[in-house]
C-alpha cells in the first residue's frame, strides 16, 4: 500500500480535520495580506492628504504672496536711486542735491522694463525757508505719472499731485491749522491744500509734496531730478547687486540706496509665508508617520498572535489526529509500512493544507483589501508567493512533532492494548 494512496484516503475520510487545518493556515496568510493592505491604504490616504495639502498650500501661497505684495506696497518705496556723483551725506544733512538725473535718463529707466524694480517715481527734494511756517521745510516734487510695469491694473504707491496743488506734512498742518482747500503762498506762488499727510515721525512731517514741475520752478532747478524712488520685491534685504547690474545696462553710474527697515519687513513677510507652509507640510507628514508606526506595530502584533495561535492549533489538531488513529498507524506498521512513510504521510497533509490555506487566505486578503479598503495593487506575485511559502512552512513545522510521534509508534504495544 503506497503512501500516496493513504494520503488520498486521509483527505476523503478526515474532511473535518483537513478543513480546520486549511482554515487555520488561511487565517495566517489572510492576516498578513490584510495587514499589508491596511498599511497600503494608510499610505494611500497619506499621499492624498499630502497632495490635497500641497494644492491648498499652493492656493494659500498665491493668496499670501498677493497679500505680501499689497503689504509691501503699503510700506512704501524701499529703494532710492541717486546720481553716482551725489554726496549722500550732504543730501541727508542739508536736503539739497548736488547732482541730478536728466529727464532722458529717467525716461530710459521707465521704459527699460526692469525686472528688479517697479513703481519708479522721479522726484526732487529741496530745502527752503518758508516765511509762513517761520522755519525750514522740504519741497518734494514728484512726477505727475508713476512708471510701473502694468499700469492697466497696478495702482501707484504715491498719489498723483496736480500742478498748483500741494500735500502738506502733519507738523505743518498742526502748526498752521491748514485744512483741505486752504490757500497758501510759497515763494510768491499760491497753492491749494489737497491733502494732509499722515504723521510719520520723520522729516516728511515738515514736507510739502507737490508736482515735480512746480518744485523745479520754486527751487530754481528746472528739468532737474534729484533721485528716483522705487519698489524692489525680488531681492533679499541687503542684496543690491542684481539691481545694480540691471541698472548699469540702462543708466551709468547710479547709486542704489536701500531703506533697510522696509526691505527687511518685506523679506520677513515672504520668509514667514514659506516657513508656515513648510511647517504645515512637516506636521502632517510627521503625524501620519507616527500613526503609521502605531498601525504597523499593531499589525505586527496581530500577525504574530495569529501565527502563534494557528501553529498551536495545527499542532494540537495533529496531536489529536495521531492519538485518535494510533491503532490505524500500528496496523499500517504491522502490514509493512515504514516509519518514514508514516512521517511523510503526516507531512504531506501539513504541506497540502498549508498550501491550500495559504492560497485561500491570500485571495481573502486581496478581496478584502479591494472591497473594504479600496486597495487593489498591494499584494504582488512575489509577496503572495512568499506568504504562501511561509504558511506552508508554519503548517509543516507545527505538524512535525506529532508526525514524528506517529512514526515512532510501536505496533506491537498498540495492537496488544487493542
Amino acid at each position: 500500500m503506497r503512501a500516496g494512496h493513504l494520503f488520498i484516503r486521509e483527505l476523503r475520510f478526515r474532511r473535518v480535520s483537513v478543513v480546520l487545518a486549511i482554515v487555520a493556515a488561511a487565517a495566517v496568510s489572510a492576516c498578513v495580506v490584510g495587514a499589508r493592505s491596511f498599511l497600503a491604504a494608510h499610505d494611500a490616504e497619506t499621499e492624498k492628504l499630502i497632495a490635497a495639502l500641497e494644492e491648498r498650500a499652493a492656493d494659500r501661497m498665491a493668496q499670501l504672496r498677493d497679500d505680501a505684495r499689497v503689504f509691501s506696497k503699503n510700506l512704501g518705496f524701499n529703494i532710492l536711486l541717486l546720481p553716482g556723483d551725489q554726496d549722500a551725506g550732504r543730501l541727508y544733512a542739508e536736503n539739497r542735491s548736488t547732482a541730478f538725473f536728466t529727464r532722458k535718463q529717467v525716461q530710459a529707466l521707465g521704459s527699460a522694463e526692469l525686472a528688479t524694480l517697479n513703481h519708479l517715481l522721479p522726484m526732487l527734494r529741496h530745502q527752503i525757508h518758508w516765511d509762513q511756517y517761520d522755519g525750514n521745510v522740504i519741497l518734494v516734487g514728484i512726477e505727475g505719472e508713476i512708471y510701473i510695469k502694468s499700469p492697466n491694473f497696478q495702482k501707484p504707491i504715491e498719489e498723483r499731485v496736480d500742478a498748483g496743488m500741494v500735500h502738506i506734512g502733519n507738523a505743518i498742518h498742526k502748526r498752521l491749522k491748514l485744512q483741505i482747500g486752504a490757500q497758501l503762498e510759497i515763494e510768491g506762488e499760491t497753492f491749494t491744500v489737497k491733502r494732509v499727510l499722515p504723521q510719520k515721525g520723520n522729516i516728511d512731517d515738515i514736507s510739502l509734496l507737490m508736482n515735480l514741475g512746480d518744485a523745479q520752478r520754486l527751487s530754481g532747478q528746472p528739468g532737474k531730478i534729484s533721485g528716483v524712488l522705487a519698489l524692489s520685491c525680488n531681492c533679499a534685504a541687503g542684496d543690491l547687486d542684481p539691481i545694480r547690474q540691471e541698472l548699469e545696462r540702462v543708466v551709468q553710474d547710479v547709486q542704489v540706496v536701500e531703506f533697510s527697515v522696509r526691505a527687511q519687513a518685506r523679506q520677513r513677510a515672504r520668509s514667514a509665508i514659506g516657513k508656515r507652509t513648510k511647517e504645515e507640510m512637516q506636521d502632517i507628514t510627521e503625524s501620519r508617520a507616527i500613526l503609521r508606526s502605531h498601525v504597523a506595530q499593531f499589525a505586527t502584533l496581530l500577525v504574530s498572535l495569529v501565527v502563534v495561535g494557528a501553529a498551536i492549533f495545527l499542532t494540537v489538531l495533529t496531536f489529536a489526529s495521531v492519538r485518535e488513529r494510533r491503532s490505524e498507524v500500528a496496523l499500517l506498521r504491522a502490514l509493512g509500512l515504514g516509519s518514514l512513510s508514516i512521517f511523510a504521510l503526516m507531512l504531506y497533509k501539513a504541506v497540502l493544507t498549508g498550501l491550500a490555506g495559504g492560497i485561500f487566505g491570500c485571495l481573502v486578503g486581496v478581496l478584502a483589501g479591494r472591497w473594504i479598503l479600496g486597495i487593489s495593487a498591494t499584494a504582488t506575485t512575489p509577496f503572495m508567493l512568499s506568504v504562501i511559502s511561509a504558511t506552508v512552512a508554519i503548517a509543516t513545522l507545527a505538524s512535525a512533532l506529532p508526525a514524528l510521534m506517529a512514526a515512532r509508534i510501536d505496533p506491537a504495544v498498540i495492537l496488544n492494548q487493542e
